[in-house]
C-alpha cells in the first residue's frame, strides 16, 4: 500500500455536538486517513460517525457492520460486534471530560461499492475497529457526533497516494 499522505483539509470547532466534514472524499484517492482529536465535555460517551452523501445528508440507518476490540487497562478487554447498526462508533471517552485521539483509514468511500474503514484510538481506554458500510451511495464527507458538546474537536483529512 502506498504511504504518501496528501493534505486535503482540516476542520476545527468548539462547543459543538456534531461536526460535518464535507467534500473531503473525491475520485482522486481510493484510501483516506483522517485524524480526530479533542475533548468530550462532562457527559460524552461513545463518539459516533456517519457518511454524508452529495447533499450533506447522512446515509440511511441499518447498513453498518462493526467489530471493535476495547482495550481497558484496568480490566479485561472486551469485544463489541454490531450488524446492521444505525451508527458506527469511534472510541469511548467515558463520562468525565476525557481527551481523545482517533485515526481512521477509509477505503473507497467515493465509490458505489461497499465502503470499509479501520479505526484505532485512545481515550478512557484504547480501541481498534473495523467497519463495513453496506450501501452503494457515494460518500462525500463524514459527520462526527456525540451526545454532548466537544470542547474542542479537530479533524485533519489526507488522501493516500
Amino acid at each position: 500500500m502506498a504511504t504518501n499522505l496528501e493534505f486535503i483539509k482540516s476542520v476545527s470547532a468548539d462547543n459543538v455536538a456534531q461536526l460535518d466534514i464535507t467534500d473531503c472524499f473525491n475520485d482522486n484517492y481510493d484510501v483516506y486517513e483522517m485524524y480526530w482529536t479533542g475533548n468530550g465535555s462532562q457527559n460524552v460517551g461513545d463518539l459516533a460517525w456517519k457518511y454524508l452523501d452529495s447533499g450533506g445528508s447522512v446515509f440511511a440507518n441499518g447498513n453498518v457492520d462493526q467489530a471493535t476490540l476495547r482495550m481497558n487497562p484496568s480490566s479485561s478487554f472486551s469485544e463489541v460486534r454490531d450488524t446492521n447498526s444505525n451508527t458506527p462508533r469511534g472510541i469511548y471517552t467515558g463520562s468525565s471530560d476525557k481527551d481523545f485521539a482517533m485515526k481512521f483509514v477509509f477505503f473507497n468511500p467515493f465509490s458505489s461499492d461497499y465502503k470499509f474503514a479501520l479505526m484505532q484510538g485512545m481515550s478512557l481506554y484504547g480501541g481498534k475497529s473495523i467497519f463495513v458500510q453496506k450501501d452503494t451511495t457515494v460518500a462525500y464527507g463524514i459527520r462526527f457526533f456525540a451526545n454532548q458538546n466537544f470542547t474542542p474537536i479537530n479533524v485533519s483529512v489526507f488522501g493516500v497516494k
